[in-house]
């Protein structure tokens, strides 16, 4: 594997430091989605439940008890409980413009890891048949080892690049989705708790 690695030559470096920041990233999304993705149905039916039942306040310490940007926001409505619509839509999305990118937090970074890591490889190539050239030029034809290191060079970081790239673009998809998902739970979860709210507010005015 060492060998692997300074076969590359010097675009090897970059790469290694885009390997480590992409498996970081990947490592924190995870643990941050195991703790954002919760079952959207239990919880809003859950908060109606304190709702009716105990009040507000009640709702809201059910939220407290759940993590993730989904309570957190339903929670910044609640707070507002007996306010106009408006004010508890703006208060849902205020607490929306801190949660949401959260979800998002790194993504662009891994795209242009993916983009950037398929580049220095590509570098890293003509960086390689440069060195395979001169070797030609300065020695001839006569031996194909006389080339080879430069064309190890070249393939090595083309290789590398697209295997750091490709599973970056993955899981750069694959984490966009998930938070894409939990955008929308958020949407419908904050529709059904404010259509809950006025029904509670109307019966404590009759």
């Amino acid at each position: 594997m060492f060998k692997f690695f300074l076969d590359g030559g010097i675009m090897m470096y970059p790469l290694l430091l885009a390997s480590i920041l992409t498996l970081a990233i990947v490592i924190d999304r995870f643990s941050y989605f195991k703790k954002a993705e919760v079952n959207e149905e239990e919880l809003i039916t859950g908060v109606k439940d304190q709702l009716r039942s105990n009040g507000a306040d009640a709702a809201s310490a059910f939220c407290d008890q759940i993590s993730g940007p989904i309570a957190a926001i339903l929670k910044a409505g609640l707070e507002k409980f007996g306010a106009d619509r408006t004010v508890i839509e703006e208060s849902f999305e205020r607490e929306a413009l801190i949660e949401v990118p959260r979800l998002k937090k790194y993504l662009p970074v891994l795209n242009t890891i993916a983009g950037v890591s398929t580049l220095i490889g590509f570098t890293g190539t003509v960086f390689g048949m440069i060195r395979a050239f001169r070797s030609i030029a300065a020695a001839g034809t006569t031996s194909p080892g006389i080339v080879a290191g430069g064309i190890a060079e070249a393939l090595t970081t083309t290789a590398t690049g697209l295997i750091i790239a490709i599973p970056s673009l993955i899981f750069y998809y694959y984490f966009s989705h998930r938070a894409d998902r939990i955008i929308l739970e958020v949407e419908k979860a904050s529709y059904n708790l404010i259509e809950e709210m006025e029904k509670e507010k109307n019966k404590r005015h009759v």
